[in-house]
């Protein structure tokens, strides 16, 4: 049983690994420039929570039963973030006048879709990992 599932937590591992690439260049093209040459290290803080995703992915492939009760709060970090994006495009009042990148501010908002649409397929295989994982435990 544990072996079907295999592959579904890989998926989950190897989407969060890329997840973080794609953010870390997100947010190097949303860093603003600054007089001294700019730099993007003030701006990790934003994603470096993001970290605990692919944190929690990797320990429930390496070791699921020990772990699945990660999936719960992995599940939870999504619906939080998703919203949050959600909230976002909503309350945010973006004009981008012409002078700005209308390129940069166009990956920005693909990239950050993208990514919020792969948040709710993995907030979809997460939650029949964990239904799986609680029948096969006996429903503790």
């Amino acid at each position: 049983m544990m072996s079907t599932y295999r592959i579904g937590r890989a998926v989950l591992l190897i989407y969060e690994c890329i997840r973080l690439l794609i953010l870390v260049i997100l947010f190097i093209l949303a860093s603003p420039e600054t007089s001294s040459g700019g730099t993007f290290f003030p701006y990790i803080t934003f994603f470096s929570p993001n970290a605990l995703f692919l944190l929690a992915a990797l320990f429930v492939w390496l070791r699921p039963m020990d772990y699945r009760n990660f999936l719960s709060l992995y599940m939870a970090g999504k619906i939080i973030s998703v919203l949050l994006f959600f909230a976002w495009g909503h309350f945010t009042d973006r004009r981008f006048s012409i002078e700005e990148n209308m390129a940069i501010n166009q990956i920005l908002l693909l990239g950050s879709t993208f990514l919020n649409l792969a948040d709710i397929l993995s907030i979809g295989g997460a939650w029949f990992l964990n239904i799986k994982y609680r029948e096969s435990s006996g429903g503790e």
